[in-house]
């Protein structure tokens, strides 16, 4: 009897959220209908020119493919992935002379977070999630200057990749989040992040009213692999 994976689950949700049928994902990859079925009940496990196919044609960015593949085939790392970082990380990270944090995704829970972090984002910290960050604290439009844009982009990643997480922890931020009258525009929109211009974040000083361009520069930490990302703000010039 087949067993559903991370992985097989993951391809499932992001095919019906594309919604195609799997004859006609079948005819996109130019897989068999049965492969793709063997797939998604995880009785398959797709190969790499198998899953460069699915990948394309369900759209899945290039930014997502390597995190999904850490999160949906841990087998394929060697060694034991870490579940929180280490005291050489947290050192890693304070070390940083900008805004820096460790955060793990799909969830978007906050790992860590540099002290110039967490004073650009009062209230966002180790132990805090960014989805209810944005959405539930007041402070997150004063942040961010553009703020709908950032929320659409989160969300994007976060419908994109929830079907590798937890379903109890995804229900959990869905449910806090939807106590915001934000959240279900945002959530139901059509906008994609291809729609999205955008060169930097616009963001606001809390201590001093004035305006900062930073560049967003994210980072899949690897040897080992690690399930969470790095977040570096970089002054724009």
């Amino acid at each position: 009897m087949s067993q559903s994976t991370a992985l097989s689950v993951y391809l499932r949700e992001r095919r019906l959220a594309a919604g195609l049928a799997r004859t006609e994902l079948a005819t996109r990859t130019q897989l068999a209908p049965l492969l793709i079925s063997q797939i998604e009940s995880g009785a398959l496990v797709p190969n790499p020119p198998m899953l460069q196919r699915l990948f394309d044609s369900l759209d899945v960015p290039q930014w997502y493919r390597k995190h999904i593949l850490v999160l949906g085939l841990p087998a394929v790392e060697s060694g034991t992935t870490p579940t929180t970082p280490s005291a050489e990380d947290l050192a890693d990270l304070a070390s940083l002379t900008h805004p820096a944090c460790l955060t793990r995704f799909p969830t978007m829970d906050m790992l860590a977070a540099n002290s110039d972090y967490q004073r650009l984002f009062p209230g966002l910290g180790a132990g805090a999630n960014m989805l209810e960050w944005m959405f539930l604290n007041p402070a997150a439009k004063k942040v961010y200057l553009d703020w709908t844009t950032e929320a659409q982009l989160l969300v994007h990643a976060f419908r994109m990749l929830a079907p590798l997480a937890p379903t109890q922890r995804i229900t959990a931020i869905t449910s806090a989040c939807s106590a915001s009258p934000d959240w279900d525009p945002v959530w139901t929109s059509e906008v994609r992040p291809q729609d999205i211009a955008r060169r930097h974040l616009r963001l606001r000083e809390r201590s001093t009213g004035l305006e900062r361009r930073m560049l967003l520069r994210i980072y899949d930490p690897a040897f080992p692999s690690r399930p969470w990302w790095l977040y570096r703000l970089i002054p724009a010039r």
